[in-house]
């Protein structure tokens, strides 16, 4: 394009060098911005400090206790943790021994200490107590929407697994004795025989009373599994669930033990979301989680269930005896005491179930139940 004698082209734009200043107010709001965000950052880190150094501190007061419960029965075990892969979970096992080797499930809401009267008594074994999910040093798992069977029953085949372990007798209370049960059913190969002590949780159709099912509520059970509770009022609450007489023979270093394992930051979370598949399964048809007697028919390998004669908070006696008579070859055992009859008298407890289970001289085709055998 022609241009007329004494025009020019336009000016170009200026381009400012160096960044463009926003103006003052701007400016000084940016900084109080980024100084907020690094005060919430530092809080944010002091908190999660904090939390870490209660939790240590917690987890220290909870492993010294439970060693001065091993030591009171002259039992030192080895602590260790396994990371699973299938399930995901962490779980910390406590070994005493080196016979032959004896898994034991402790009961809900319990802990691995629980045990250190009977493997006290049985320092042929090489006994392994562990730490349930969410309990103790186990992680904890949200259970919600899981098949609560198909995920126990494949924790304790990693379990073993980790242990390097082909198979191995199992003892289980409660509902460690219901993961037994279904872990014979179907994983038999993984089971040498089985002892089952008090009510086996509902595999036997038992039914809870309304304190677990106000736990298995949404929110609610956390609440109160949270709330902070004086070890006094615990020592009431865990008398109602194993009688009276069980907590006057036991040790107080077992409460205060039991106490500080229901302190553990995941165990609130865990209790409450399993209650709740339990009960979903128990009001599933056909039911879930409860063994159908076709099923108890054909366990094959030999089981042992102990009952104690006050264990009736849960289910009667007797329903229990039938379901028992269901499982061939299997022995059902009433011995004296609640439902942890060997706090009550472990020497009786163990006696009883050697008396209760003879064992052939030749030709066995099932290993015998250890605890019979070793008592």
């Amino acid at each position: 394009m022609r241009l007329r004698h004494g025009t020019s082209l336009p000016a170009k734009p200026r381009i400012l060098a160096g960044p463009i200043r926003p103006p003052a107010f701007a400016r000084y709001c940016d900084v109080r911005h980024c100084e907020a965000a690094v005060d919430n950052a530092r809080a944010r880190e002091r908190r999660a400090s904090s939390r870490e150094v209660k939790m240590t501190s917690r987890h220290a007061r909870n492993a010294g206790s439970e060693t001065t419960m091993f030591a009171h029965y002259g039992v030192e075990p080895r602590a260790r943790t396994m990371a699973l892969q299938e399930p995901q979970v962490t779980v910390r096992v406590r070994e005493v021994g080196t016979g032959e080797p004896v898994l034991l499930l402790h009961g809900i809401t319990l802990g691995a200490v629980h045990w250190a009267p009977l493997i006290a008594r049985m320092s042929s074994l090489r006994c392994i107590a562990l730490d349930m999910p969410g309990h103790g040093g186990t992680s904890s798992v949200d259970f919600d929407g899981m098949d609560l069977r198909l995920w126990h029953v494949a924790m304790l085949r990693s379990c073993l697994d980790g242990l390097g372990l082909r198979s191995a007798h199992i003892v289980g209370h409660s509902y460690g004795g219901m993961f037994g049960l279904w872990l014979a059913l179907d994983g038999p190969e993984r089971v040498r025989s089985l002892i089952t002590i008090g009510t086996p949780s509902i595999a036997f159709g038992a039914r809870p009373d309304a304190m677990f099912k106000m736990l298995a509520l949404p929110w609610v059970g956390r609440s109160i599994l949270t709330m902070p509770s004086p070890q006094p009022v615990y020592k009431s609450l865990l008398a109602r669930s194993l009688g009276r007489p069980a907590l006057d023979a036991a040790p107080p270093e077992l409460v205060r033990a039991s106490y500080l394992g229901t302190r553990s930051p995941g165990l609130a979370r865990t209790i409450s979301s399993y209650l709740r598949e339990q009960f979903r399964g128990q009001r599933a048809q056909p039911q879930l989680h409860v063994l159908r007697d076709s099923e108890l028919v054909n366990i094959q390998r030999p089981v042992l269930v102990l009952w104690g004669d006050r264990d009736t908070r849960y289910q009667p006696t007797a329903e229990g005896r039938t379901k028992a008579a269901l499982i061939p070859g299997s022995r059902f055992e009433v011995v004296t005491g609640g439902h942890e009859p060997w706090l009550d008298d472990p020497t009786s407890a163990l006696r009883s179930s050697r008396d209760s289970w003879p064992v052939p001289r030749r030709r066995r085709t099932h290993p015998e139940p250890i605890v019979g055998r070793y008592c």
